[in-house]
């Protein structure tokens, strides 16, 4: 079912036991976020990254439900992104000041009066508008 998602979304070539091919072939960049969006929150999504507008919260919320629904529908269960601070490096030479941030796309139902906490499937906006 993976494969057959796969090339429907992508247009990709299903290439079983390469996995140096099919890593990162699967990202939730720009023609994915226009395709997947609203228009009207791409649009001022892609607005705010030019004037540096803060993003509505509707929006955020809209946006992380989106990745979210995309993710699991490709049979994600964890996260990764590759960002560089604004305080200090800007990856280019001589600069290098990367990070890697990994989250799984399940969390403690904190509200639970349970003892021991439920899991439940989630991707909070507020994790991703930091």
């Amino acid at each position: 079912k993976g494969d057959e998602l796969t090339q429907k979304m992508f247009g990709l070539s299903s290439q079983k036991g390469d996995e140096l091919t099919q890593m990162s072939s699967l990202i939730f960049d720009d023609n994915t976020m226009k395709a997947r969006l609203p228009s009207k929150v791409y649009a001022r999504f892609k607005e705010a990254l030019v004037t540096g507008a803060p993003t509505s919260e509707d929006d955020q919320k809209v946006i992380a439900e989106t990745i979210f629904k995309w993710a699991r529908e490709l049979g994600a269960v964890a996260f990764a992104h590759w960002f560089f601070p604004m305080r200090g490096g800007s990856g280019a030479y001589g600069s290098m000041c990367g990070a890697c941030k990994m989250d799984n796309l399940i969390d403690l139902d904190w509200s639970s009066a349970e003892a021991t906490k439920p899991f439940h499937a989630t991707l909070p906006y507020e994790r991703l508008f930091v």
